[in-house]
């Protein structure tokens, strides 16, 4: 017999089972929602891991590489202007393009340029060529009808170059002298010169500037009409080099000189005047370059200088057609 349900009953199942099929959720939502869903407390300590290792690697940087600290401090305080950044690039395309057109512009222009000029070189070419064949033709009937002409003009002609050529060879000889010696006409101050730059080296021997050349000048009651070397004129005390190597011949104090010294190599010797004082003694060898003494103003003089004379055979010449003081 089946049991008799009331409708209560009946309501309170359907209910149950509504609810039952309510409250299922499926396998596959449920595996979702719980990989989706993360602690709150594992997001903290994931949180905090990375803040403890970014805090480690900038402390290890400031540590260990203040210099590179010391670099990326200025390129982060910097304020970045965006607007002054874009201007730039936008000026630096403007004037790239700017180029580029006028180089195609230049382009064009000397191709027209070089095409004009081919045109008128063939067009001058050919010009040219119809101007030769009528000359040659001229030229050659001339050369038939004066043929006999032209060779009697030109061997008169080329007797008359061959004497003059030969009279100029004759005049030459004459003035070059016997055995065609050009220094028979030389001075005997032009030959003590040549002697001298060929057989000696001189170096300057003070650092100053010249105030009295060689030569005639105004006397007065300290200077002398014919000067005999050059004055170099220097702070006292300056050092004095040998301008060329030798043996001291003369150390003296007397006379218009004052301190002086005279240095002998063969027929040339260098006389150094005024100095204030002398480190080398009469006899010793000296190289050149080498200190010998210090500029003074000692002797017959205005004012602190050195006097200085190149000589050969005792016959002065200008130093400065020597060296350049």
């Amino acid at each position: 017999m089946e049991r008799y349900i009331s409708e209560e009953e009946r309501i309170k199942k359907a209910e149950e089972i509504s609810a039952r099929r309510r409250n299922r959720i499926p396998v596959s939502n449920i595996n979702i929602n719980k990989k989706r869903k993360m602690p709150f407390l594992s997001k903290i300590f994931i949180q905090v891991v990375c803040s403890i290792c970014i805090f480690g690697m900038f402390y290890f940087i400031n540590q260990n590489n203040s210099m590179a600290m010391e670099k990326i401090k200025p390129i982060l305080s910097e304020d970045t202007d965006f607007v002054k950044i874009y201007n730039q690039i936008n000026d630096f395309f403007k004037n790239l393009f700017e180029k580029i057109n006028k180089n195609e512009d230049q382009n064009n222009i000397s191709e027209e340029q070089t095409n004009e000029s081919i045109e008128n070189l063939t067009d001058e070419a050919g010009n040219n060529e119809i101007i030769n064949d009528e000359t040659v033709n001229d030229e050659n009937t001339n050369n038939e009808g004066n043929g006999e002409e032209d060779n009697g003009e030109n061997n008169e002609v080329d007797g008359e170059e061959n004497n003059n050529e030969n009279k100029e060879i004759d005049n030459s000889e004459n003035i070059a002298g016997v055995g065609g010696s050009e220094e028979v006409n030389l001075s005997e101050t032009d030959q003590d010169i040549i002697y001298i730059k060929d057989n000696e080296n001189f170096i300057k021997p003070v650092n100053g500037w010249i105030t009295s050349g060689y030569g005639e000048r105004e006397a007065t009651e300290i200077i002398s009409a014919n000067h005999a070397g050059v004055d170099i004129g220097a702070n006292t005390g300056t050092e004095i080099i040998a301008s060329m190597s030798g043996v001291v011949e003369l150390v003296s104090s007397e006379g218009d000189y004052g301190n002086h010294l005279v240095i002998t190599d063969g027929e040339v010797s260098t006389l150094y005047a005024h100095c204030s004082q002398i480190v080398v003694n009469q006899g010793d060898y000296i190289n050149q370059g080498q200190k010998i003494a210090e500029v003074g103003s000692t002797g017959r003089t205005t004012g602190p200088h050195l006097h200085f004379e190149i000589r050969r055979n005792n016959k002065t010449v200008d130093p400065q057609k020597i060296l350049d003081l």
